[in-house]
């Protein structure tokens, strides 16, 4: 009798359970979504946490040919490298987020991801052609 009323409590249990219903959307037609994900460098993403986890900061590098002036490389193939920056606060606000592109940039190298005042941070990199790097520095703002 033990056994037939736990039988029955399980099967209860489990019949009263829900599954989470999942949905496969097709974005293909936002182009610029695509053309992101599509020309992400997944090796070299930097992210930094800002103000001891209240701001955080992702970025992303991609190939970008839609930045690259025709006749720019001539005779290769080569692109010029945008940089994708995504804040967001913490917790779930992706609502919330900010996001910049900085475009037309030939070997980016991330020097520095500095605070700045409440929620303003800098980005200084480092891009150009083997001798004649330059140095810049960029200013964003968080989410508040």
């Amino acid at each position: 009798m033990k056994k037939a009323i736990i039988i029955l409590m399980l099967l209860l249990f489990c019949l009263g359970c829900k599954s989470q219903n999942v949905i496969v959307n097709d974005i293909s037609n936002n182009l610029d979504t695509n053309y992101f994900f599509a020309r992400i460098d997944t090796k070299d993403i930097i992210f930094r946490e800002l103000w001891n986890g209240g701001q955080y900061v992702k970025v992303f590098k991609i190939s970008d040919s839609k930045a690259t002036p025709e006749n720019y490389f001539e005779g290769t193939d080569e692109v010029l490298i945008s940089l994708i920056i995504s804040t967001a606060p913490d917790g779930d606000y992706y609502t919330n987020s900010k996001l910049y592109k900085i475009e037309g940039l030939y070997n980016p190298s991330i020097l520095e991801i500095k605070e700045e005042e409440q929620f303003k941070f800098t980005i200084k990199l480092e891009h150009g052609v083997f001798n004649k790097r330059e140095v810049e520095t960029f200013e964003f703002s968080g989410v508040q």
